[in-house]
């Protein structure tokens, strides 16, 4: 069904203390971060990506815990064959250059599969 792994979303209060924890408390490093509005990090030993997005103080998403995307090898028929599972399956959508993605509910929380 996926293709594999893209990356953890992890929503904070505070970007640039988020940014910079991960970066000394865990050894990340920046592969980019716009301030205010998004970073995206990557540890190379781990091959692991980790993005951070600001969320408003006191939002239901801090604190929600991480939220894993995917990326699909067949969008609709991925999204498709998950709704035919019974899993509930947002509207696709798009931010500004992303490509489609969609939120699915997943074993314990939200997760995301991308075109």
């Amino acid at each position: 069904m996926f293709k594999e792994n893209s990356h953890i979303m992890m929503y904070v209060n505070d970007l640039n203390r988020a940014v910079t924890w991960y970066k000394e408390k865990l050894n990340f490093s920046e592969i980019f971060v716009v301030p205010n509005s998004y970073a995206s990090l990557k540890h190379i030993e781990m091959n692991f990506k980790l993005d951070l997005h600001p969320s408003e103080a006191d939002s239901k998403d801090v604190g929600f815990g991480p939220m894993q995307y995917f990326t699909a090898k067949n969008f609709d028929q991925d999204m498709q064959s998950l709704k035919d599972k019974n899993v509930k399956v947002g509207t696709p959508r798009k931010e500004g250059n992303s490509p489609r993605f969609v939120t699915f509910l997943g074993f314990r929380g939200q997760c995301f599969g991308f075109d």
